[in-house]
């Protein structure tokens, strides 16, 4: 019984940050655990440099962005940029998908929203999701910890 609950334990809080993902990966996963799970990036660019380090963007060969903080390979992503929304391993929807269409299937009204785009916070996950809209279909889906709408 007390190996049970530890492990009960142990899912519970090891799986909030991941129970969301983009195309395979979710912002609980180091570089690392990204290249294993999709494959090494096909290039990488720095974005932005700070006094805290380098920001670095990642493109993988399935579509994915990944912003990091700098090159360690052990560090989490700050932001995803993919086509193909799961949760927990489930598809949710995928690019393509209409404005009213991800509106429901996220059950809730959205934390903001304007022309282009649709935001949802989960506080269990401590994560944000935007779908990017364009003529009333999802062209892409972000998911950060932190809010990149405009509002």
């Amino acid at each position: 019984m007390k190996m049970l609950l530890v492990l009960f334990w142990f899912t519970l809080s090891y799986e909030a940050p991941q129970i969301w993902a983009l195309d395979g990966v979710s912002l609980a996963y180091s570089r690392t655990q990204m290249e294993a799970a999709i494959g090494q990036s096909r290039w990488d660019r720095p974005l932005k440099a700070t006094i805290g380090g380098e920001t670095w963007e990642y493109n993988f060969a399935n579509g994915l962005k990944a912003d990091f903080r700098d090159q360690d390979r052990g560090r989490h992503p700050l932001i995803l940029v993919g086509k193909r929304f799961t949760s927990r391993g489930i598809l949710i929807c995928k690019s393509g998908v209409t404005r009213p269409q991800f509106i429901k299937t996220m059950g809730a009204p959205p934390l903001a929203e304007d022309d282009d785009q649709v935001v949802y916070y989960d506080d269990g996950r401590l994560a944000y999701i935007t779908a990017y809209f364009q003529n009333g279909k999802a062209q892409e889906f972000v998911l950060s910890r932190f809010r990149v709408d405009k509002a």
